[in-house]
């Protein structure tokens, strides 16, 4: 009876921290919605704007993201956000595409060029500028095979790391991160021939079925996707992503990624 009431009481523990607790903040406390940007002929060029096309928010598509950020509130998130608040982008833009840049030597500018990609969500290192696109709304919704989490709500914490990448100016995603990954000897070869399987599925829009099979992959690798092996800067996001929202990512990830990630954790609350 007593083992029975103390493993009552640690997960009752275990779920008050999956909510959040009292005071901490949510990614919804830290980000504005913004209906306008404007473009210029130098800095950001026109061809931004064309590209991306800005749209102001609707409130039934505020009240969809907001919730999806308002559950963005884990105890070990804490420093990450106040970290994005006072250096990070805050601002999220409705846009109905991505875009990708370019250099213009012959007109001495950047421009811009609509990127392919149906990405739901983007940040932009060079505009700073975080888009959510039409297809974030327009996409198949499905949950996540592993963590029973709405993908959507993996996906944007994933692209609030590379928020947080940028505000800190890369310094948790570069070496520490790749030695703990252990990217430095992985038969990446072997992983891209893979991952052209899921890129396969993708092309006959078979997407929940691409998504599991990235998943399913890159676990075997004790990564969170295939995805996450691509470079340091996209692994860093999933994994930190994953490591919150999936709750069985201590068993495939690394006793390295695991410390790293506490140690990720620590340093950005303190």
């Amino acid at each position: 009876m007593m083992k029975l009431i103390l493993g009552m009481m640690a997960m009752l523990t275990s779920l008050s921290a999956w909510a959040g607790s009292p005071g901490a903040i949510s990614a919804l406390d830290i980000m504005t919605f913004a209906d306008e940007f404007q473009c210029q002929d130098k800095f950001p060029h026109h061809s931004f704007c064309e590209s991306v096309q800005f749209k102001p928010w609707t409130s039934g598509e505020k009240a969809i993201v907001g919730g999806y950020l308002a559950r963005i509130n884990d105890p070990r998130l804490q420093g990450i956000l106040k970290a994005i608040k006072e250096n990070g982008i805050t601002k999220i833009h409705r846009v109905s595409h991505a875009a990708r840049w370019y250099n213009n030597p012959q007109m001495r500018r950047v421009e811009f060029v609509r990127s392919a990609e149906k990405a739901f969500l983007w940040v932009n290192p060079v505009t700073n500028v975080i888009g959510v696109t039409d297809s974030f709304f327009t996409g198949t919704p499905f949950m996540d095979p592993y963590a029973k989490v709405d993908r959507k709500q993996i996906n944007i914490l994933h692209e609030l790391m590379h928020d947080f990448d940028i505000a800190t100016n890369h310094a948790f995603s570069m070496e520490e991160f790749e030695q703990a990954a252990g990217l430095a000897n992985l038969d990446l070869a072997k992983s891209q021939r893979e991952f052209q399987q899921v890129m396969a599925l993708m092309k006959e829009k078979r997407t929940a079925e691409a998504y599991a099979l990235d998943r399913e992959l890159g676990i075997k690798y004790g990564f969170p996707t295939l995805y996450s092996m691509s470079n340091q800067f996209e692994g860093f996001a999933e994994v930190v992503a994953y490591g919150i929202f999936d709750p069985h990512a201590d068993e495939y990830y690394s006793p390295e990624l695991k410390a790293y990630l506490g140690k990720l954790f620590d340093v950005t609350e303190k």
